[in-house]
């Protein structure tokens, strides 16, 4: 019977951390789950794309092939797109109500190595505003480059759809927010498990040496 109990003791101790750490992963599942689903408000990002050209061309999509510009000439387009004075602009044409220098933290314009277009990419809570902030910076920005440079070196060959390739950033945000709260309460279930055994054998060892010195003196009284 002794080690019947010896074997039962464990087994319970195991079911109950398991319990527990099951419990406290759920806890932390849906924790995480409240706050991007009532808390926090969906991001959706809509994107346009510029080609920037030496010389007008009358088949843009063709020329993303041929034109070929300095690097630091892109990134002056790019600085150009995003500048207080062009999003002014879209800001009073689209009557939004955050200022400029918050408009300038939803967009990001971006372009790859030895390529002519620019991508402007625009995060907000409503996928149509999305859309809406970045055809305007396109056309705003083309029809600004058209009149400082007298020449047509800026097209739109991509417009932003709101219904089409819409990118919702909260799920992201929550399925990485969920693998870390089950990754937490895994962590958490280990260390309960070891430090329940760790303090289990120290309990016993305490044990052994009050039982061993009982003993001893038992043996000396006899």
């Amino acid at each position: 019977m002794a080690d019947n109990k010896v074997i039962v003791h464990p087994l319970i101790n195991l079911k109950n951390h398991v319990r527990i750490a099951f419990a406290f992963t759920l806890l932390l599942m849906l924790g995480v789950w409240v706050v991007f689903a009532f808390i926090l408000k969906p991001q959706y990002q809509a994107s346009s794309q510029m080609l920037i050209e030496e010389s007008a061309s009358a088949t843009p999509h063709l020329a993303v092939e041929s034109s070929k510009i300095d690097s630091q000439i892109i990134e002056a387009y790019a600085s150009f797109a995003i500048s207080p004075e062009i999003l002014l602009k879209v800001k009073k044409e689209l009557g939004l109500e955050s200022s400029v220098a918050d408009l300038q933290k939803q967009i990001n314009v971006t372009h790859t190595d030895n390529s002519p277009v620019l991508t402007i990419t625009v995060s907000s809570d409503d996928s149509y505003v999305s859309a809406k902030i970045a055809n305007t910076i396109g056309f705003i920005f083309q029809n600004e480059v058209k009149a400082s440079l007298k020449a047509d070196h800026v097209n739109i060959i991509s417009q932003a759809l709101s219904e089409d390739k819409e990118v919702i950033l909260s799920q992201q945000g929550l399925t990485l927010g969920l693998a870390i709260a089950a990754a937490c309460g895994f962590i958490f279930s280990i260390l309960i498990t070891f430090s329940t055994v760790a303090v289990k054998a120290a309990v016993d060892s305490t044990n052994r040496v009050i039982r061993k010195k009982e003993n001893q003196l038992q043996t000396v009284f006899k």
